[in-house]
């Protein structure tokens, strides 16, 4: 699994926003997806910028939660969205019970140093590119860090 955070900016230095309903703080958003694929929703960006585990290090080098937000349909006959959001653990405002207070399901928890692999098994019931109806499976997670480093590859 790989994930990536799509921009059509050019810059080193892409900075959390806050422009989602359902998530109340500036988040990195990314797409996680396997490791052959380039990413879907490229509406976003044409730019794909890789997250690694260098990144969450860098923002909270300990523990970190992943609640899911929401899922639905599309717009777009066979296309499932998962939405999630991952925050470093002891996020005043936002641990299990504040979380589900808004209406979110913790899902698991993952340490900075091997991020992505253990990503990878928190979300794996939900990276199935296609579940048994044929939908095709976009996994979205806002990550809570401040700034994403981008350098050009």
């Amino acid at each position: 699994m790989k994930l990536i955070h799509r921009t059509n900016y050019w810059g080193q230095w892409i900075d959390a926003f806050d422009m989602d309903d359902e998530v109340p703080f500036n988040v990195i958003w990314t797409q996680a997806v396997s490791d052959r694929s380039s990413g879907c929703c490229q509406g976003f960006g044409r730019r794909g910028v890789l997250v690694d585990d260098s990144d969450f290090d860098s923002e909270s080098p300990a523990w970190w939660h992943v609640f899911q937000v929401s899922s639905q349909y599309g717009r777009t006959d066979g296309h499932f969205f998962y939405k999630f959001v991952a925050l470093p653990q002891g996020t005043y405002g936002y641990g299990k019970r504040g979380c589900a207070a808004l209406g979110w399901s913790w899902v698991g928890e993952f340490h900075a140093r091997n991020a992505i692999e253990s990503l990878e098994e928190v979300l794996e019931d939900y990276l199935e590119e296609y579940n048994q109806s044929r939908d095709f499976h976009h996994v979205h997670l806002g990550i809570k860090m401040e700034r994403l480093y981008a350098p050009r590859s």
